[in-house]
């Protein structure tokens, strides 16, 4: 009895507190007096329990900014390749004196220093074929592969593989939303969800073996396949002077530009429909002129300054609270690049954002083999962004990166240096951007081990070990694992922080 009566004591005391606060703030209200209170956002000011007028237009301002900077990590992946497609076409035309139209079939032939530069941390070490379509303007395409060994796969515009390539013979028919094909087609269908579609493949092997068998695939619109052309096989060779487009996102208006060249083309994924609103108030809508007013202008720019660096900052500062497998051992200053993304993105219960965003702004496309989890097979991607005192690294300081016997790699071992600014190999007087356990006359320690070296200046005697850096430009180091083992797998192999060298 006496439990009850006390409760209802306390509870009377706490409503008559509650009623003597409203009332205190009521008549601050009547007399015109405002409260403010400090958040993250900034101070919000009230007049009772009314947010004032100006508070208000300030978090309007505010929502408009959160939500467009989330934007711009939703768009990271995709960025990618809206802009890697004119891209392409432009360097093929600067280099070639090609004007390839966009409807358009061909594959661009990417080797060494100068061809992989453009593509965003691309590997020196390994020659690259790509071909980059758009099925709203080519219809279905039809990509023949020839027997040998193959690899690659097929992207949509998310980098989201819709089919690897794994070395096996056939016919593949790649068709775009909504777009009529043969049943009856001799070969497997491949359905994207998207129009623009990225397939590219890399010949495995050596020699003339391997150079023929690199341009024995043919590929072709579905509306040829009676008679199908010649497949165009391009080298890309850039002459010194020329203008370099790149597949880099772009950091003013081009980007929103080109986030509504997406909308437009492509047709809506579900799991994009509250994003599609928030671009709308943006001036982003589908089926509309995009003519953003000078306010809409402004909260773009503002907002696409922070979303860059927030895409950086999940890229660069990988935490195991957001990407729980991603930091390689207890303190080694290496991350997994990958950001322990499954390529297909779409889970039983969400779709990845963080991971997502993290690859993209940092790299471009994605297969299944990227995240092989099978010893000996596939490849693997260790990043390192900051040097054993936590600090960037800048190219007019040397380092040096310390590489344990026997690292886990049933094929080889690369290590590459990227310029923080665009993600691209860096460029130097030395012409070289990587060592591997391929380079000739690589030095190795007593023990096996092998330092390596980065900065303006090579060290005496080690200059086959070192890679030139350049003043006033931060860089970052991947190591690529090509068939890793089970010491990486369970992160026995022992990786150590890129030093200062005083």
């Amino acid at each position: 009895m006496k439990s009850k009566l006390a409760n209802s004591i306390a509870i009377a005391g706490l409503m008559a507190g509650v009623a003597f606060s409203g009332l205190t703030t009521q008549v601050a209200a009547q007399d015109g007096g405002t409260t403010s209170q400090d958040t993250y956002a900034g101070k919000i000011e009230f007049q009772g329990q009314s947010i004032t007028k100006k508070t208000a237009a300030f978090l309007h301002r505010r929502i408009l900014q959160q939500r467009a900077t989330q934007l711009v990590t939703w768009a990271m992946p995709m960025m990618n390749f809206e802009q890697l497609y004119p891209a392409l076409l432009s360097n093929l035309k600067t280099s070639n004196g090609l004007d390839m139209a966009d409807d358009e079939i061909f594959f661009g032939l990417y080797d060494g220093y100068d061809g992989v530069y453009p593509f965003m941390t691309a590997n020196v070490t390994t020659p690259y074929t790509i071909a980059l379509s758009d099925l709203s303007k080519t219809g279905p395409i039809v990509v023949d592969l020839p027997p040998g060994a193959i690899y690659g796969v097929v992207d949509n515009a998310w980098m989201q593989p819709i089919h690897e390539i794994e070395g096996k013979p056939g016919k593949l028919l790649l068709v775009g939303p909504g777009q009529k094909y043969p049943k009856d087609f001799d070969g497997k269908i491949i359905q994207s969800d998207t129009f623009r579609v990225l397939y590219f493949y890399r010949a495995l092997g050596t020699g003339d073996e391997a150079k023929k068998l690199r341009t024995a695939v043919q590929a072709y619109k579905l509306s040829d396949a009676a008679n199908p052309p010649k497949t165009k096989f391009i080298k890309y060779e850039p002459k010194t002077g020329d203008k370099i487009a790149l597949n880099t996102q772009p950091r003013d208006m081009r980007f929103w530009e080109l986030v509504n060249t997406y909308v437009q083309r492509e047709p809506v994924a579900d799991r994009d429909r509250f994003f599609y609103a928030w671009l709308k108030d943006l001036g982003i809508e589908k089926g509309k002129p995009f003519k953003p007013t000078d306010y809409q202008k402004e909260i773009l720019q503002e907002a696409l300054d922070v979303g860059m660096a927030m895409s950086q900052a999940i890229s660069f500062n990988k935490t195991r609270n957001m990407f729980p497998t991603s930091l390689y051992g207890k303190d080694s200053g290496f991350e997994d690049a990958m950001a322990g993304m499954n390529p297909k993105i779409d889970m039983p219960t969400y779709s990845q954002f963080n991971e997502r965003a993290s690859y993209g702004f940092e790299a471009t496309t994605t297969s299944a083999g990227m995240v092989s989890r099978t010893a000996g097979k596939g490849s693997a991607y260790l990043g390192a962004y900051y040097d054993a005192d936590g600090d960037a690294m800048m190219g007019g300081k040397n380092y040096k990166l310390h590489i344990a016997p026997n690292p886990p790699a049933a094929n080889f071992w690369s290590v590459t240096v990227y310029d923080v600014n665009n993600r691209l190999i860096i460029r130097n007087e030395s012409k070289r951007s990587d060592r591997s356990s391929r380079t000739e006359g690589l030095i190795k320690n007593d023990d096996g081990s092998v330092d390596l070296y980065f900065g303006p200046e090579a060290p005496k005697g080690k200059e086959i070990n070192w890679v030139e850096t350049n003043k006033g430009e931060s860089f970052f180091v991947y190591l690529r694992l090509y068939g890793p083992e089970k010491p990486y797998f369970d992160q026995t192999f022992p990786m150590t922080k890129i030093e200062k060298v005083k």
